[in-house]
């Protein structure tokens, strides 16, 4: 072989190698395996936008307290998992080439330690420091720690990610305009696209509330509670993980409101109820008190979605819901709108 012909023949050799590379290093394929106690042996619903943009909502099960997905995706895309009964067990970010790991407790995800993208474990180690205000869904507390990141760290994909899943503001012009504050490489299309798309298909939670089936404290047993009238309701839904002032401050609001015009209930989903009685003894509340047995997991809390503590939700004399959040203040208010005060 003349010299010439070998290096025409090294080029294309050479040209080959790039363009194989290339491809390997642009592939769609991910995968992420999953260990977190509690999870146990049961059908995940997986869903996350694949690779030609629709989106991919498939079961696998997981056994053992261990799951594991592969996959091919959107880069980057939203991957939520939800538990057997579809209510959202985790939120990860994941891109082609991905070897995402996670392993923790499925009670205690603000510690869960993960692997996978620089973005994504930067995201959780926020988590994790603000765990807390995670797990009391208090947003006046977190929202100013994401605004703080976010302005800090435009260029970081991690802010995309608290901004669209984890900042609950009031004023929908104050996202837009942090969102405009993330430099474009660091909110890609993608992105976008498999949150709108996966928040589109998520289940919504019911928002009328006829009745719940529910064990009444002073009688022991269960009974129907009905909340359509002639007044309106407030259902506060609590568990021993609230802390022991927030919980004062919503019992003193609730206080305020007039027992005879408006019918209130508070509701306990501990798992257990080991210490129910004595925490609403010190309440000094002459309201019904019930509990759940069975936690989140009850089928009378899934269809209205309580996922954390504390919830408080309004509803008119029909059972319409009027106001759904954490905030007191603004469910009583809702209330002595209803009761035109």
């Amino acid at each position: 072989m003349t010299e010439k012909r070998f290096k025409r023949v090294l080029a294309h050799c050479m040209l080959l190698l790039t363009v194989v590379m290339l491809g390997s290093c642009t592939s769609d394929k991910f995968e992420a395996k999953i260990a977190l106690k509690g999870l146990g042996n049961q059908n995940v619903h997986v869903v996350y936008c694949g690779p030609d943009g629709g989106v991919v909502d498939t079961w696998m099960m997981a056994q053992s307290d261990r799951l594991e997905i592969a996959g091919s995706c959107a880069s980057p895309s939203l991957l939520v998992l939800y538990n057997g009964m579809n209510v959202p067990i985790m939120r990860l970010v994941v891109s082609g080439g991905d070897k995402v790991k996670v392993s923790g407790d499925l009670i205690n995800l603000y510690d869960a330690k993960v692997e996978g993208s620089v973005a994504l474990e930067k995201w959780y180690l926020f988590m994790s420091k603000h765990k807390t205000a995670y797990q009391m869904m208090n947003y006046q507390m977190l929202n100013p720690e994401i605004e703080k990141y976010v302005k800090a760290n435009p260029k970081g994909l991690e802010s995309t990610f608290m901004l669209l899943f984890d900042y609950f503001p009031n004023d929908v012009a104050k996202v837009d305009k942090l969102l405009e504050s993330i430099d474009e490489s660091a909110k890609p299309e993608s992105l976008l696209e498999s949150y709108e798309m996966i928040k589109g298909r998520q289940a919504k939670p019911s928002t009328q509330i006829g009745t719940l089936n529910l064990l009444e404290m002073s009688s022991d047993d269960f009974e129907m509670a009905s909340f359509v009238g002639s007044r309106p309701s407030v259902l506060f839904f609590w568990d021993k993980d609230v802390e022991k002032l927030e919980r004062s401050a919503v019992i003193d609001e609730l206080k305020m409101l007039d027992s005879t015009r408006v019918h209130i209930v508070d509701v306990n989903i501990d798992g257990d109820s080991v210490s129910w009685h004595s925490l609403v003894a010190s309440d000094g509340t002459s309201w019904k008190h019930y509990w759940v047995p069975g936690s989140m997991m009850n089928s009378e809390v899934i269809r209205i979605q309580i996922t954390s503590t504390p919830t408080i939700i309004v509803t008119d004399s029909l059972g319409k819901q009027q106001y759904r959040g954490n905030d007191a203040i603004e469910a009583r208010l809702a209330v002595e709108k209803i009761n035109g005060k």
